[in-house]
């Protein structure tokens, strides 16, 4: 119960900003089902370029505005609830594995809230027999902003906030600009499960650990 009480805690603050950014990023993501993009795909997952000649970057442009607008609303209070208690605080409860699970439990949730609210408009809008693809492609955009969120976290907690963002936004262009990394993703695994499953569970749990 204390823990549940100190997440709302930490999340229930900076509400006014919060609703703005949501604001500004719902105008931005709603113009995605009047473009000429596949919405049978998630809009956060990244487009594969029907040819050589098709700049990548520009055919990204929604998944990359899903992972800044994902990192934008954070307000990185998952960093903050990961920090608590704070050298302030006179009793201070041990900051062990629980309270460690805890903040990567909040940060899924997070992910999946996120996406799962947008998955459930795209439901409503594509037909039957593409929303196996859209579930899909949304549990991919969701774990993808669920790692990057944690390499911005690791420089949250070496007080180098900059170097996160950075590492993060490094990373996740260098997967919108190279077509081979981004097919090979998306080819399969074992059976129908492509490799980005592994992929980013091993990501997401290396990170975590490190």
């Amino acid at each position: 119960m204390h823990a549940i009480c100190r997440i709302g805690q930490v999340c229930g603050r900076k509400k006014g900003l919060r609703m703005l950014i949501f604001v500004i990023y719902a105008i931005f993501a709603s113009r995605f089902y009047y473009s000429a993009q596949d919405t049978g795909i998630f809009m956060g997952m990244f487009r594969i370029a029907p040819a050589m000649s098709h700049p990548d970057l520009t055919l990204n442009m929604y998944p990359l505005l899903f992972m800044v607008g994902g990192i934008a609303l954070a307000l990185e209070q998952c960093s903050e609830y990961l920090m608590i208690p704070d050298y302030l605080v006179y009793v201070r409860s041990r900051r062990g594995w629980s309270h460690f699970c805890r903040y990567c439990a909040l940060l899924l949730c997070y992910c999946a809230l996120f996406a799962g609210v947008q998955l459930i408009i795209a439901v409503m809008i594509v037909s039957r027999d593409r929303q196996e693809c859209l579930l899909m492609t949304a549990i991919c955009a969701a774990l993808t902003l669920a790692v990057l969120m944690l390499i911005i976290n690791i420089g949250y907690l070496l007080n180098c906030r900059v170097m996160g963002y950075a590492t993060a936004a490094a990373l996740y262009t260098a997967l919108l600009s190279l077509d081979g990394v981004r097919r090979w993703l998306i080819s399969s695994w074992i059976g129908i499960l492509p490799c980005w499953v592994p992929v980013l569970t091993v990501l997401f749990f290396w990170r975590s650990l490190w």
